[in-house]
């Protein structure tokens, strides 16, 4: 029964069917089936100049590395992408032997601001003044999506958001949205929607589209294995059908900071899952549910992300996730892996944060998503204690 079979069933009966299929704890734990299930990040500076892995492999270099604080070529990122790609392997055969040919794919991009509109255009958003580095990189997106067709995984690929400040200009009737801008030519003069175009024309036969969550048909259902939001008592989320029924998640994010959160990486990049239709702009009936790491965790327990991509060239320090307290950073680094904690984790302590003090990250492993220890995971390419980078932290966190 796949995901769009399954979510069929009515709400009591999909939460009966999660708890009945909730796996049982191992017994029989060996060294190797140990080192099986240790989670593995991959770090890469565009200055990766090639390693050795725990194990003694070679890790061969990128072809034209580039210091951390270079601006990249297009050619430069997408070879950076994948480089990402190989080294977030897992022992099975990574990203290729998650993904398969028939799956939907739903990427989850944090497109948290729109470049091209102003304080008078809100058009049912709420306006903040573009910085670099709050949101994914359109160029990431796109090297993924090309390492995915030319491997033949997936037979639909959807790039999702649903922002606080946008939504689909066909709605809005403004001149721009997240799909549309063209980021001041930040990005190349990549757009969303042009991207999009350029795949369904080369591979007519995968199907391709982008989703503005916050206005998509929904569903109301239970969270899996109960609901950590204090006032929630319902333990329910409006959340929409794109989500809930793909085969597949991709989170693809940047590295920020976030005043309540403390980061907001791939676990906090399911906030955009939640519709505004519902929740409202900003989504204040969302946060009136509980603290905002308890809703962060809910979110994710739907479908925790398949595979996690954090980082680009830019990132944000301070206030943030967003102007005008967050302020941009220059540092050209990916993170990739299949266990999103983890890789939120690695990451965390690379802008300077102590994972065992991230409320959410605690929360994510009580709900048996994966640890915040940063010693038990199986980090390949870059040494992360030295790329760390200290972000600086937000005064409200």
């Amino acid at each position: 029964m796949n995901r769009r079979e399954f979510l069929s069933l009515s709400a009591v009966s999909l939460y009966g069917a999660q708890q009945a299929q909730k796996p049982k704890p191992d017994e029989s734990v060996t060294a190797t089936a140990t080192q099986q299930k240790t989670p593995r990040v991959g770090i890469v500076l565009s200055s990766f100049k090639g390693a050795e892995d725990h194990d003694g492999t070679k890790m061969a270099a990128l072809a034209d590395p580039r210091p951390p604080d270079a601006d990249l070529t297009s050619t430069q990122i997408d070879a950076w992408v994948r480089k990402a790609i190989e080294l977030g392997n897992t022992p099975t055969g990574g990203l290729p032997a998650i993904v398969s040919e028939e799956d939907w794919i739903v990427i989850k991009v944090n497109v948290a601001g729109c470049y091209g509109l102003t304080a008078e255009m809100k058009g049912g958003g709420v306006y903040r003044p573009y910085v670099p580095g709050m949101v994914t990189d359109p160029r990431i997106v796109q090297s993924l999506i090309g390492f995915l067709t030319e491997k033949k995984l997936g037979g639909r690929i959807s790039v999702v958001e649903g922002a606080e400040e946008w939504v689909a200009k066909d709605r809005s009737k403004l001149p721009t949205d997240g799909w549309t801008t063209d980021w001041g030519g930040a990005f190349g003069g990549v757009t969303y929607q042009g991207m999009i175009a350029d795949f369904q024309k080369k591979y007519p036969s995968v199907k391709f589209d982008l989703f503005d969550l916050n206005y998509e048909e929904t569903m109301e259902m239970p969270v899996p294995n109960d609901a950590m939001a204090k006032n929630n008592k319902a333990g329910t989320y409006h959340l929409a059908k794109t989500y809930l029924h793909c085969d597949k998640v991709i989170s693809v994010a940047p590295l920020k900071t976030h005043s309540k959160l403390g980061v907001a990486l791939s676990l906090a990049n399911y906030l955009g899952l939640a519709p505004g239709g519902k929740y409202g702009f900003p989504k204040d009936k969302l946060y009136e549910l509980g603290d905002l790491n308890e809703i962060v965790v809910d979110l994710y327990s739907y479908h925790p992300a398949d595979y996690a991509i954090l980082g680009g060239c830019f990132g944000i320090e301070g206030d943030g996730p967003s102007a005008p307290g967050g302020k941009s950073v220059h540092y050209n680094i990916l993170l990739s892996g299949a266990n999103g904690p983890a890789v939120d984790t690695i990451a965390a302590k690379i802008m300077g944060f102590d994972p065992d003090k991230l409320k959410y990250l605690a929360l994510a492993e009580k709900k048996g998503f994966g640890g915040h220890d940063a010693d038990v995971v199986w980090t390949r390419g870059n040494d992360p204690d030295e790329v760390k980078k200290e972000f600086r932290k937000s005064q409200g966190a």
